[in-house]
Order: structure tokens, then C-alpha cells, then sequence
């Protein structure tokens, strides 16, 4: 089971915002501690917390100092939205590199991090122009973890906060896959200067490759219609639950056919994976074409291809269906960026206990009605004990 160093070791450093912090009636560590309990149990919203805190004083009283009680919503919001985001940021992200294994199997990647970006849908603005809350996380399958996220800026998009986002993981000789909107020189550079490696999905926003990476592909097929397995050609089969996939992939290592390969730092190859489905009786057919700078066997792409829609199965989904993350209704964006870190936190809590059982939505569940298996969660994650105040 991983095992980081306990969450208030870092959570203890995170600024307080507020004006003269020392005169204010409620302590900042409390704040948060509340307001992550509430989350994890099912809570969602400002009210959420100010309701949970009086509901949970006495049993919250045994690890909190709470001097003046409960804080009230407005209070929840005023601090949260005036939270410096950065600092909030930082201590997630030094609790989740305390948890990484310290020797890994020699000769394969120290992980693989799927990077991709999510709008929080009720942050949507009243008004011309008010866009949701957008943010770029970063997901390890080999930890199973959140690693970090990045708010994309209102005026930017993915472009700008991704490498801002590498920059701050320990990326080492990992595989970095990303979307379409990441295949970027600025992103395939940061990369490499990272000491990891990049596999990106290359579509029209990348013309010229795109052009280029489809002609080679289609000469391939003219000249050998029947590909046997081999390191590059690979294919795959899966059926189940009333539909039938089937994955094949090929890769290729003459740049030259690649006009524009110069431009692209560390590029070593190029591959297309083909995907068809059967669904119904239906069957759909979809072409992904990608540029790698880790020289990879056909079966090796394919699956760090399907490895990349983790960060979607594993971790946007959950965040909608078991944390509603899409109805959250906060506008403010450092309100609405804060609250996406503490469902992260929660999440990946929820992700290394190896004690509760069920979904994601139940363990919520059984923390706000079991306040054994909460404190449990504490003990392990948070604190070395619940039995003494902050």
C-alpha cells in the first residue's frame, strides 16, 4: 500500500490569505481540516461544510482546536476564494511525491502520466465571455494517483498551462501521453528537458504532420496489405458486455517522411493506431496518429495508447459521478480551483485505502456514517493520530 507522510505535515504550510490571520476566530488548519472531512463524507458546497462542522463539533473537537466553533459558510467561502491557489497547490503536490516508491523494476518507465484537461461545468460565469473553470491534471498508472492539476488560464488555453504544469511534477524518465490539444513543440521540448519522454496524438491542429503521418501510413498499406505480428505491427481483441473492440497499431521510424521532423526535439517515431467497434451490430471505425521521442514496438504504443484514457476512466469520470464535480455552482474561480484540490485530495485518500470496500460514491458514504472509518482515513493519511488538537 503506498504510504505518504502525513497530509498536515504539508497542509500546515499552506498561506493564509486573510488579513492579520492571528486576530482572526477561526484557525486556517481548521478550516481546511473541516472542510476536506466534508468533502470526503459526501459534502459538496459551502453550506455543506458549515452544516457538517456543527453536526461532527464534538467528534471534530478531538483533533481541532475549533476556538470559536464552527465557522459559518460565508466564512468557508470568503477564505477558500481568497486562498492562495499556489500554495494550495504545493502542498498537494509535496504530500503526493512523498508517497512515490523509491526503487522501481529496472529497465521500464518510472510511470506512465496521462495528461488532459476537464471544465468544471457549473463554474460557468453569468455574463459574455465567463467560461468555466478549466483544469489539466496529471495521472500516474502506476500509483493509481492524481499527481497534480493546473488551472488554465480565463484568456489561455491548455497550450500555456501544461508545461507549467510539468514543470512542477518529477517527470524522470517517465512516459508523458497527452491529447491532440498538447502536441506541441513548446510541450514535446519540456519533455525532454524533463529527462522524460512524450508520446502525443497528432490531429489537424498539427497540419502538416497530420498530412504527412496519414500519406506514409496509406503508402504502407499499399505495399503490405497484410501486416503480421511483429515489433511494428500489433494488434488487439476485446469483447464484452454486448460489444467487441478490435486495436491494431503500426509504427515507423523513417523521419524523412516527416517534413516538419526536425522542429520536433527528441523525436525517434510515428505510429497510427486503428480502432474498431461493434456495438449493436454497428461497427465504427477511428484512425489516432501519433509521434513518440521513446523508440517503442508496435505493442508496446498501443498500450501506453489505451493506458492514456485512464486520466478519463479513472479519474474525470469519478470526479462527475461520485464527487458531482460538473454541478458544483462556485463562480469564483480561485473558489471553484481550490475545491477541485480538495476532491483531489480526497480522492486519491480514498484511492490508496486498502480498508474500505465499494465505489468511491459508497466510501463517501461510509465516512458520513461511520466516524470509526473516517478516523481510520485520518490515522493513515492525515495525521500520525486524531487523538490531539492541531
Amino acid at each position: 500500500m503506498l504510504k505518504p507522510a502525513p497530509l498536515i505535515t504539508f497542509m500546515v504550510d499552506v498561506e493564509d490569505s486573510r488579513k492579520n490571520p492571528n486576530r482572526c476566530e477561526h484557525k486556517l488548519i481548521d478550516i481546511l481540516m473541516i472542510a476536506l472531512c466534508c468533502i470526503m463524507s459526501n459534502g459538496e458546497s459551502w453550506e455543506d461544510m458549515e452544516s457538517y462542522g456543527k453536526k461532527k463539533f464534538g467528534w471534530l473537537k478531538t483533533f481541532l482546536a475549533l476556538p470559536n466553533g464552527i465557522p459559518s459558510h460565508d466564512t468557508f467561502y470568503r477564505v477558500f476564494t481568497h486562498l492562495n491557489t499556489a500554495s494550495f497547490q504545493k502542498c498537494f503536490l509535496r504530500w503526493i511525491k512523498s508517497a512515490f516508491p523509491d526503487a522501481l523494476p529496472e529497465g521500464e518507465y518510472t510511470d506512465i502520466i496521462s495528461i488532459d484537461g476537464k471544465s468544471i461545468k457549473g463554474s460557468r460565469g453569468k455574463g459574455k465571455g465567463k467560461r468555466a473553470v478549466h483544469m489539466v491534471s496529471a495521472w500516474s498508472h502506476r500509483l493509481g494517483l492524481v499527481l497534480g492539476q493546473q488551472k488554465v488560464d480565463s484568456k489561455s488555453n491548455e497550450i500555456t498551462a501544461v508545461p507549467t504544469l510539468m514543470e512542477a511534477l518529477d517527470m524522470q524518465g517517465a512516459l508523458i501521453t497527452a491529447d491532440a490539444m498538447s502536441c506541441q513543440k513548446s510541450i514535446a521540448s519540456t519533455c525532454i528537458e524533463q529527462g522524460a519522454d512524450y508520446l502525443l496524438a497528432v490531429k489537424g491542429n498539427q497540419e502538416t504532420l497530420q498530412k504527412d503521418i496519414q500519406e506514409a501510413v496509406e503508402k504502407h498499406w499499399e505495399l503490405n496489405p497484410k501486416d503480421e505480428l511483429s515489433d511494428v505491427f500489433a494488434e488487439q481483441e476485446n469483447k464484452g458486455h454486448g460489444h467487441h473492440e478490435y486495436r491494431c497499431c503500426w509504427v515507423f521510424t523513417d523521419l524523412n517522411l516527416l517534413s516538419t521532423h526536425a522542429e520536433w526535439q527528441g523525436i525517434k517515431q510515428f505510429g497510427v493506431v486503428q480502432a474498431d467497434r461493434t456495438i449493436n451490430n454497428k461497427v465504427t471505425t477511428a484512425l489516432r496518429f501519433y509521434i513518440s521521442s521513446k523508440s517503442m514496438s508496435a505493442h508496446e504504443m498501443l498500450n501506453a495508447t489505451r493506458i492514456h484514457w485512464e486520466v478519463e476512466n479513472k479519474l474525470h469520470w469519478v470526479l462527475d459521478v461520485s464527487f458531482n464535480e460538473d454541478a458544483c455552482q462556485t463562480k469564483h474561480e480561485n473558489g471553484a480551483e481550490n475545491l477541485s484540490t480538495l476532491r483531489r485530495l480526497a480522492l486519491n485518500i480514498f484511492k490508496m485505502d486498502r480498508v474500505g470496500k465499494g465505489s468511491i460514491r459508497r466510501r463517501r458514504n461510509d465516512c458520513a456514517w461511520d466516524d470509526s472509518y473516517l478516523t481510520e482515513l485520518l490515522e493513515q493519511f492525515i495525521f500520525t493520530s486524531v487523538n490531539h488538537g492541531c
